[in-house]
């Protein structure tokens, strides 16, 4: 953990410079950024310059390019663009100054040559978010920002309780006049059923042993869970208080709980040792131990929900488990183990369900180590594919997010390092290609009847062609750090079409598919793929709304 400013190398393989616009908040989109973001479309400057045949199975990453600050946290935007912050704008601990936003489908010939894909903005709420949680609220599309550092007679990495809160409308950040209960630093926060946020885990005081100028402090742990209702504000949930779930009893708990919303609508919680938890939010809050246990697994180690009610968590020595949590105890079974040991890599649910797991090093946040090569898991088979080699290793505190546009972005890593990446590369999955390595012809979604749906209700969706639909995916958007995205899932949905209309039928249960922002993809056949391939491409994603 890092206790000290970052003492990182710089990198010294300069990524392409994108430029980056001004300091500045930023005013309501305008109509051609509304039109681009809803295409999801990537801007050409992002995408591979040499592809060969290998893209079909292995896909590729596009080239290297500069992010104004060190991406530690991804969030993706109901509008489609990208949240990130972290660092200052050296790339150095610290995060009370600088916060950036990045437009995937900048275009400098509509929006002028000098304008630019990023804008660095100014913080000045006096919250360092640096290590703290983030999601989208369902009920507003902004971004909670809860916890994060604080500096204590200037040592770092004691816990903040504040709360702030990102507005996409203007790119401006607030903080909140209510605060936690309990400081966070390393707290996981989880969407549930009724678009209410629970914040889970985290450390309050780091030790300091003293000296004859300074008092000492004592370590101390967040224990205690807390819940956020919009427009009434925090309550804590006392009755769910546990060194062993959320603290140090059994191992570092506190260290981003991996959670997430039940089909039961209750919180799991699967700790770092491999036991399960429940969490029921109702009144004070009741915790129950689940039987089952999975093996051991260090802290840095990526887990996802790739399906509801459905975990691929990555444990020690490359194992990987397959948790069900759709019955009344877990189901825990093992699938095939993945090519090496990640410390620190990041596990992305891509477009149709698929499992993509990148970076990470077999010794944590050493370079000599680092795995560049990524690898897919399809949960069909049970199976991992070896897939393309990136440009830059990605370490401790780099990210990784899914786009609209069905490629995943990733970056970062650092403060501290080895090395100091204000950078990042979008990696473009095999089932945008063709068995030649040229970019497979995609459906395209002209238009939706409405960009918000209820659960069991039904959905319009206007197409450019009358190619058969084979597939439609619902994927929630994401938001990303320390090798967790806790709001990831996607689900196959129900559909019938005529001609060039789609209707889709949205999920039944605001358990299984909890409120918030997801991204809709429509598939169809590959049609230079061999007939018994049965590949499928995604077009790009229309962001809607559920419930």
């Amino acid at each position: 953990m890092p206790s000290n400013p970052d003492v990182s190398e710089d990198d010294t393989d300069a990524p392409v410079d994108l430029g980056v616009g001004p300091v500045t908040t930023a005013g309501l989109l305008t109509d051609v950024l509304t039109e681009l973001a809803a295409s999801g479309e990537l801007m050409t400057i992002y995408k591979p310059r040499d592809v060969t045949p290998q893209a079909y199975t292995a896909g590729v990453f596009g080239p290297a390019f500069s992010w104004p600050v060190m991406p530690i946290h991804m969030v993706l935007l109901p509008d489609g663009r990208v949240l990130a912050y972290g660092t200052d704008d050296k790339g150095v601990q610290g995060a009370q100054f600088h916060y950036a936003v990045w437009d995937p489908n900048w275009n400098p010939t509509l929006l002028g040559a000098d304008s630019s894909p990023f804008q660095l903005l100014s913080h000045s709420t006096g919250t360092d978010l640096f290590c703290s949680t983030q999601l989208v609220l369902p009920s507003s599309g902004e971004v909670l920002l809860a916890g994060g550092d604080r500096t204590v007679n200037g040592k770092r990495n004691y816990a903040t309780a504040d709360v702030n809160f990102f507005n996409p409308s203007n790119n401006s950040v607030r903080r909140d006049s209510a605060s936690m209960a309990y400081r966070r630093w390393y707290g996981t926060a989880v969407t549930t059923d009724k678009g209410e946020v629970v914040v889970l885990g985290g450390r309050d005081n780091l030790y300091f042993a003293g000296n004859k100028n300074t008092p000492g402090t004592a370590v101390s742990y967040s224990t205690t869970p807390e819940i956020y209702v919009p427009g009434t504000g925090w309550r804590a949930l006392p009755g769910a208080e546990s060194g062993e779930a959320f603290g140090v009893t059994n191992g570092n708990n506190w260290w981003y709980p991996k959670s997430w919303l039940a089909p039961d609508g209750r919180i799991l919680t699967i700790t770092h040792e491999g036991n399960f938890y429940t969490l029921d939010t109702a009144g004070d809050g009741t915790l129950t131990k689940l039987e089952g246990k999975l093996p051991g697994a260090n802290w840095n180690l990526p887990a996802v929900m790739y399906a509801p009610g459905k975990i691929l968590s990555l444990r020690n020595n490359a194992v990987a488990s397959l948790v069900d949590i759709n019955g009344a105890q877990p189901v825990v079974t093992r699938t095939e183990p993945l090519s090496a040991w990640r410390k620190w890599g990041f596990g992305t649910v891509l477009a149709d369900g698929t499992v993509w797991v990148n970076g990470g090093s077999v010794g944590a946040n050493v370079n000599a180590d680092a795995v560049y090569t990524s690898e897919l898991w399809d949960p069909a088979t049970g199976k991992w594919t070896l897939t393309a080699s990136a440009q830059k290793p990605r370490l401790y505190h780099n990210s990784s997010l899914l786009l609209p546009s069905g490629a995943v972005l990733t970056g970062g890593g650092g403060s501290p390092g080895p090395v100091r990446h204000l950078n990042g590369e979008v990696y473009f999955p095999p089932y945008l290609f063709n068995p030649d390595g040229s970019l497979a012809a995609r459906p395209v979604i002209t238009g939706l009847s409405s960009q918000v749906v209820n659960w069991s209700g039904s959905l319009q969706v206007s197409l450019g062609s009358a190619t058969a639909i084979e597939r439609v995916m619902l994927v929630r958007t994401g938001s990303s750090t320390h090798s967790f995205a806790s709001e990831q899932r996607a689900r196959a949905l129900e559909f019938k079409q005529d001609g060039q209309t789609l209707t889709v039928t949205a999920p039944d249960s605001a358990t299984e598919m909890p409120p918030g922002y997801y991204m809709l993809f429509v598939f169809q056949r590959n049609a230079q793929a061999p007939a018994d391939a049965k590949r499928l491409v995604p077009s790009q994603a229309r962001i809607i709304k559920l419930g």
